[in-house]
C-alpha cells in the first residue's frame, strides 16, 4: 500500500463532509488516493471514480482492490463526457485540478447537474500553484461555476503545502 496521503487529498475528503450512505462521483481520480479516503468513510454508500487514463485507473484499482471487491468503489476509464453513468444520481461530485471544470464549465457542469441527486453538490478543488493568490483563484473559479448556472454555496481557501488550494461548492 502507498504511504501517507497528501495534505490536499485529506483536506478535500474532509471538506466533502461525507455521510456513510453517500453516493459519490470523483472526476479525474488519478492514482485513487481520494477513493481510498472516501471509502474509509462510507458504510452503505459508494464511490464511482472515473479517469480518462487507463494507466491511472489500473493504479487506482490496485490501491483500492478491497474496496472494489466489496462494491464500495467502482472505477471506470472514461472522460466525464463519455462516462457511462446511466441514470445514477450522486449526492456529491468532486474533482481536483480537472481541466474541463475550468476550460468548459458549462459543458462539464451540465453533465454533472444531470447526475446530481436532489440536494446534491459539486465540489471543485484547485491548487493555487499558478495563481497570484488563493483568493484570486477562488474568485475566478466561482465565476466559472456561476457561468454554468450553478449557485455558489461556499468558497474555501486552505493554506496547504506546497501551495494553497481552493474549493468552490456549487449547486444547480
Amino acid at each position: 500500500m502507498a504511504g501517507k496521503p497528501s495534505e490536499r487529498f485529506v483536506w478535500a475528503v474532509e471538506t466533502l463532509a461525507l455521510d456513510p450512505g453517500d453516493q459519490v462521483l470523483e472526476v479525474g481520480c488519478g492514482h485513487g488516493v481520494a477513493v481510498s479516503l472516501v471509502c474509509e468513510r462510507l458504510s452503505g454508500g459508494q464511490i464511482t471514480a472515473i479517469d480518462r487514463s487507463q494507466k491511472m485507473i489500473a493504479m487506482a484499482a490496485r490501491r483500492n482492490r478491497e474496496h472494489v471487491a466489496n462494491g464500495r468503489a467502482v472505477l471506470q476509464t472514461a472522460a466525464l463526457e463519455q462516462a457511462d453513468l446511466g441514470d445514477e444520481r450522486f449526492d456529491k461530485v468532486f474533482a481536483f485540478n480537472v481541466a474541463p471544470f475550468w476550460l468548459r464549465p458549462q459543458e462539464t457542469l451540465g453533465i454533472v447537474g444531470r447526475h446530481l441527486a436532489p440536494g446534491g453538490a459539486v465540489y471543485v478543488f484547485w491548487d493555487a500553484r499558478h495563481a497570484r493568490s488563493g483568493r484570486t483563484l477562488a474568485n475566478q473559479l466561482s465565476e466559472r461555476i456561476q457561468s454554468a448556472g450553478f449557485a455558489v454555496d461556499r468558497v474555501l481557501v486552505e493554506d496547504l503545502r506546497p501551495v494553497p488550494a481552493v474549493c468552490v461548492i456549487g449547486r444547480p
